[in-house]
C-alpha cells in the first residue's frame, strides 16, 4: 500500500493522540484546527489537491510561508502562529518515526524555530477588586447566586475555564474535608482544597439547581447547555464592566478568563504561600512555570527589596572628627 500524508494524518488524530499519547480531547481540538486550517491554505492559496498529499508534499519552507500567511493575511498573533507551528512539528515528529524516506523532510520542519514574544505583563485583580467583583451578583436571584457561586470557584480553585465548563458533581467531594479534582492540560488530574465556606456555599447551590447525578454538570447556562469558555467569559466580563462604571479608579487592566487564576497565585504568593504549593493548586508540571509570578508581584519585588536593602545599610567609616580632618584634607587637594 502507497502511504500518502493523508493516511498519516488520520492515523495521528484517530490513533496516536487519543490511544498512545493519551491526550486530551482539547489538545486533539486544538492540532486539529490547527490541520484544518493548513489544509485551507494548501488548497486555496497553494492550489494543491489535499484530497491526495503525497508524502513528502510539505517541507520546511512551505511551513515558514503557512506562518507568514498565518500572521500578514489571517492577522493571529504570534503566540497563535507558535501555537500552530508546535502542532505540526508534532505531527511530524511522530512521522519522523514511522516514514524513514522522509526523515530529513521532518527533521527540517521541527526545526522551525518558535518567534519571539513580547512579555506581557500578567493581568490580575487585587484582592480589593476580587472582593469588589463578587459582591456585584445579585445572590437573590438564581442567576445571580449561580454566577457568585461561579465567580468564587473560579477564584478559589484557580481552575482553568475549561476545566470549570466540564466541571461535574463526582469531581467534587464535600465531606469534612473538602476538595475538587481538576483535569488539566493532557488530562492530568490534581486536587484542590475547598473552604468551609465554599463547601456550604456548592452545597445550597446544588441543592438549589437540583443537581445530583455524578456525572452531571456543576454549571448550567440560561438555556440548561453545559457552560462553554465564551459564556462563563461572557459573565465575568459583564462584571468588570459594571465595576468599571461604578469604580472608575478600579480595575484598569485588560482582563480574560485567566485573570482569576492569575489573582488566586499572585494572592497566595504574596500572602507567603510556598511555590511548590501554589505549583501543585495551578497544576503546573513545573515549578520554573510557577515562578512568572514572584516575576510579576509587585509587593513581592517590593518586600525583597526592602529586606535585602535593610542587609545593605553600612555604618560609617569615620568619627566627626575624622570628618573634619577629612573635609579639610578634600578641600587643600
Amino acid at each position: 500500500m502507497n502511504k500518502n500524508l493523508n493516511y498519516y494524518i488520520s492515523k495521528y488524530f484517530a490513533d496516536y493522540l487519543p490511544n498512545v499519547k493519551g491526550v486530551s480531547k482539547n489538545t486533539i481540538n486544538s492540532y486539529r484546527d490547527t490541520f484544518v486550517s493548513l489544509l485551507n491554505y494548501l488548497k486555496k492559496v497553494k492550489k494543491m489537491n489535499i484530497n491526495n498529499l503525497p508524502i513528502n508534499s510539505l517541507d520546511n519552507k512551505l511551513i515558514e510561508e503557512y506562518l507568514i500567511y498565518l500572521e500578514e493575511e489571517q492577522k493571529n498573533s504570534i503566540s497563535t502562529r507558535n501555537q500552530r507551528l508546535a502542532a505540526i512539528r508534532s505531527f511530524y515528529k511522530y512521522l519522523k518515526n514511522r516514514e524513514l524516506s522522509c526523515f530529513e523532510i521532518c527533521t527540517n520542519i521541527q526545526l522551525i524555530p518558535n518567534k519571539k514574544t513580547h512579555n506581557k505583563i500578567l493581568s490580575y485583580f487585587s484582592i480589593d477588586e476580587i472582593k469588589t467583583l463578587l459582591n456585584l451578583p445579585n445572590t437573590k436571584e438564581k442567576s445571580g447566586f449561580r454566577n457568585y457561586v461561579l465567580l468564587l470557584f473560579m477564584y478559589e480553585t484557580a481552575c482553568r475555564a475549561q476545566e470549570l465548563a466540564d466541571l461535574t458533581l463526582k469531581q467534587l467531594s464535600l465531606n469534612e474535608h473538602a476538595f475538587v479534582t481538576l483535569k488539566g492540560k493532557g488530562n492530568k488530574e490534581r486536587n484542590v482544597p475547598l473552604t468551609n465556606d465554599l463547601k456550604n456555599l456548592l452545597l445550597k447551590y446544588l441543592n438549589t439547581f437540583y443537581i445530583s447525578d455524578s456525572n452531571e454538570y456543576v454549571f448550567w447556562n440560561k438555556l440548561n447547555n453545559k457552560f462553554t469558555t465564551k459564556g462563563i467569559e461572557y459573565i465575568l466580563k459583564k462584571y468588570i464592566k459594571i465595576a468599571k462604571l461604578k469604580y472608575p479608579s478600579k480595575f484598569k487592566n485588560k482582563y480574560s478568563n485567566h485573570s482569576m487564576r492569575h489573582s488566586r497565585a499572585m494572592h497566595l504568593l504574596e500572602s507567603g504561600v510556598n511555590l511548590i504549593y501554589i505549583r501543585d493548586i495551578l497544576g503546573h508540571t513545573s515549578v520554573v512555570t510557577t515562578e512568572i509570578y514572584a516575576k510579576s508581584s509587585p509587593i513581592i519585588k517590593e518586600k525583597q527589596i526592602l529586606e535585602h536593602s535593610k542587609k545593605l545599610n553600612v555604618s560609617d567609616k569615620y568619627t566627626e572628627d575624622q570628618k573634619n580632618d577629612l573635609l579639610k584634607f578634600l578641600q587643600n587637594l
